[in-house]
């Protein structure tokens, strides 16, 4: 199976929704790094995408995982009760752990 890359934009809000449901399914068929590298804001729409992107994906018996995720997209994850391991449905993201800090 091919692999492939996605750089995830800065902003994460509802105007980007569409666009990154494109690009994921562009990816589809394709193992798949999402790079979270530069994410400043992560709205629940986006967030509602990615989960199920990583649905798909498992259900493909394809891999994804987030890369490097930036500390505003884990916090973005954690307003919305989640963290890196919840959204990759236990596994971990970027070398993140499933639990947080308080």
């Amino acid at each position: 199976m091919t692999s492939k890359s996605l750089v995830l934009p800065g902003i994460l809000d509802l105007k980007a929704a569409g666009p990154l449901a494109e690009n994921l399914l562009s990816a589809r068929g394709s193992d798949l790094s999402v790079d979270a590298s530069g994410v400043e804001r992560l709205g629940a729409q986006c967030l509602q995408i990615l989960v199920s992107a990583v649905a798909t994906w498992h259900a493909d018996g394809a891999s994804i995982d987030v890369a490097e995720p930036s500390a505003a997209f884990v916090e973005g994850l954690a307003a919305l009760g989640m963290t890196p391991g919840d959204l990759l449905g236990g596994a971990h993201a970027g070398g993140q752990s499933g639990s947080s800090a308080a």
